[in-house]
């Protein structure tokens, strides 16, 4: 074993090798994995930590499969799906109360949410859907994950952020992430860094003669003004000519056809 490993190292290896509870002696062997050097001299360490890592994973995964608990899957009923990770008690079911319609229970014990729970909120004309992924980081859990927009981690120190980030590639995951700190209320700040994690844009309809519509219709950035009849209603294709966009350049209100480059907010009025 390497002889320069921190002191903490040696705590938190006593504390999971003490630890009886499996939901937290993966929670200290994932702690211990990324309060390991990344260096020469600890390559088999690690290594033989990630094989007890995957182990224990598997006795949790079939101990959940033999109470009945089948693979997950969420719908995503929103313009953005966002799965917020973070180890247990990093107050994710606080935050999704604060940001969404959902209503969690919020324990001081470890590991409340056993299941993935999800909330959605408006902000900006744009829906966000936040799905709570439990600290177990469980396969069939973090599958949501794949399908996520944005990844939120919830981390209190660095070396936390680290670690979460280190689960996240160990399941294959490339998606952009987003950091905040435990205890930050700065919701409305939160919720725009997600909006431009997500590389979305927002684009409003205009009917001849009447006032913008509230509701923005969200596509992903590069879309062309075709990706957004596609989206709304293809019939207008049929019969389209061109078509009018508002925004703030000097050129607003010109015409454009389906090749149309669509930019956030850009307001589309159907010739």
């Amino acid at each position: 074993m390497p002889t320069n490993l921190p002191g903490e190292w040696y705590a938190l290896e006593k504390e999971y090798r003490e630890e009886k509870n499996l939901e937290k002696k993966i929670e200290l062997l994932k702690r211990l994995i990324g309060a390991t050097p990344k260096h020469k001299g600890t390559e088999n360490l690690l290594a033989d930590l990630r094989r007890k890592l995957s182990k224990l994973e598997e006795q949790l995964e079939k101990r959940s499969k033999k109470s009945g608990k089948k693979h997950i899957t969420i719908k995503k009923n929103a313009d953005i799906l966002v799965a917020i990770i973070g180890f247990t008690q990093s107050g994710k079911s606080t935050l999704l109360n604060a940001l969404t319609n959902a209503r969690l229970e919020v324990g001081n014990q470890p590991y409340t949410t056993k299941e993935p729970t999800t909330g959605v909120c408006e902000f900006e004309s744009v829906l966000i859907q936040f799905v709570e992924i439990p600290s177990f980081f469980l396969p069939r859990h973090m599958s949501i994950a794949h399908i996520a927009d944005v990844i939120l981690i919830l981390a209190s120190t660095k070396e936390e952020e680290e670690n979460l980030i280190e689960i996240i590639k160990n399941h294959r995951i490339e998606k952009n992430i987003i950091t905040w700190q435990r205890g930050n209320n700065n919701y409305e700040e939160l919720l725009k860094r997600i909006i431009s994690a997500s590389c979305v844009i927002r684009v409003f309809t205009k009917p001849i003669g009447k006032p913008v519509e509230d509701r923005a219709i969200v596509l992903k950035n590069g879309s062309t003004l075709q990706d957004m009849i596609k989206k709304i209603n293809s019939k207008w294709l049929e019969t389209f000519k061109f078509a009018r966009v508002f925004d703030n350049s000097s050129f607003s209100g010109r015409r454009v056809g389906l090749n149309y480059i669509l930019k956030d907010k850009d307001v589309i009025e159907p010739v």
